[in-house]
This record gives C-alpha cells, structure tokens and sequence, in this order.
C-alpha cells in the first residue's frame, strides 16, 4: 500500500464486476474514467462507519477477538477502516498491476460479453486471479453502498472539489471529459493525462495545490 494515497481520491465507477459460479465469470472494467472527490467532513464520516473485516474467508470475523474482551471494543485483527473508495483506488491498481505484471494489458472493453479476449482462455483465467487477489468484487460492494447514501449537499461538495481538481489537470495537459449522472453527480467520460496514463503525480499534486489535501489532512 502506498504510504501517501489521498484520502480525497475517489475512485466510484472504475470497475464493475459481477461474479457467478466458477465456470462463468464476468468482468466489467474501463480505464480511471470516473472520480469523484471526498471532503474532509465525509472522511470523517465514513471512517467512524466503516467496520468491514478483510479476511481470507477461513475464520468468521466474530473468532478474531478475544473472548475477554468487550463487544464494543473489539477491533478484527484484519479490519480495514478506510473509506471503500479509497480501498477501491488501491483494488483496481493491485487488479491493473497484476495483470501487468504477467504480461499482459487490459483488452478492449471487457464490459463487452463479446469481447474476443474472452475466448483466450488463459486471458480470462489471468482475470479471474487478479480480481481475487485485489479483492475488487468486495470492495466494489462497499463502494455501492456509499455512493447510493450520498446527500444532496455531499454531492454538491464532490462536484466542486472535482471542478477545482479538473482544472488543475487540464492546466497540465490532461484530458478530461464529463457528464452527469442521474445522481447528479459529475462523472468522467474521459480522464487521461498527456500521455494517455493515469499520472498520480500529477493528481497529488493538483489535490495539494488546490487545497483539498490540506483540508482533509486538517479535518483528522
């Protein structure tokens, strides 16, 4: 895990996975094509929610603790507090990184059932392995349920810190495009830097200068 991802980075919809039984398997993913931004209250907020427990599916969450110790005050070992779109930035950088790392790039649009990439067998089992090992289904879930919760006002919040962070970009020759969603939040439909990558420099550079970094960092 990177030691200064941005709490403000919000990955909502950069993938979309559906999983069904171990013969038929089905993966929705698109480039970094949609981000939305926290604010500080709503950090805040999900990080006094959060109570999800990563474990490896062997021991029920409740056997972690100890017996002597208080309901309410038990902490899973395993358990990851932070808010689950910023467990998605790291889910769908641990699934790019992963099916990098074995040679391969991302074919096509895989939100496609007709994608020729699915009849590479291989291909599709090098999938499979890398959305277990980044545990994006999971995370995706949690991610869901956020985003249907949002407030009018939390909405409006998201729209003008990704205004501001849009423009820093764009200064920087990347290429942004967007729309509304029936939310009314704004949602990418293009998000690239100059060369076509997803520049994280350039992304925590922009949250520091436009003041959103110090805005969360000061509301901790």
């Amino acid at each position: 895990m990177r030691a200064h991802v941005p709490l403000s980075l919000i990955f909502t919809t950069l993938v979309s996975v559906s999983c069904g039984s171990d013969s038929s398997f089905s993966i929705v993913l698109r480039d970094a094509d949609d981000i939305q931004v926290l604010t500080p209250e709503e950090v805040t907020a999900l990080r006094a929610k959060a109570s999800v427990t990563i474990s490896d599916g062997t021991t029920p969450a409740d056997e972690v603790a100890s017996p002597s110790e208080g309901t309410d005050d038990t902490i899973p070992l395993n358990q990851d507090d932070r808010p689950a779109e910023l467990k998605l930035f790291d889910a769908f950088s641990k699934f790019r990184g992963c099916v990098e790392d074995s040679g391969e790039t991302i074919r096509g649009n895989l939100q496609d059932p007709n994608n020729p990439a699915y009849q590479d067998p291989k291909y599709l089992e090098l999938i499979q392995k890398c959305a277990a090992r980044s545990d994006i289904v999971n995370v995706l879930s949690e991610v869901a349920a956020t985003r249907a919760s949002l407030t009018p006002e939390q909405i409006e919040d998201r729209n003008v810190a990704f205004k501001l962070l849009s423009e820093c970009l764009k200064k920087r020759g990347w290429k942004i495009e967007s729309a509304t969603d029936e939310q009314g939040l704004i949602s990418p439909t293009r998000f690239e830097s100059a060369d076509g990558d997803l520049d994280e420099r350039d992304i925590n550079q922009c949250l520091t200068e436009t003041g959103i970094n110090e805005a969360i960092e000061n509301s901790q």
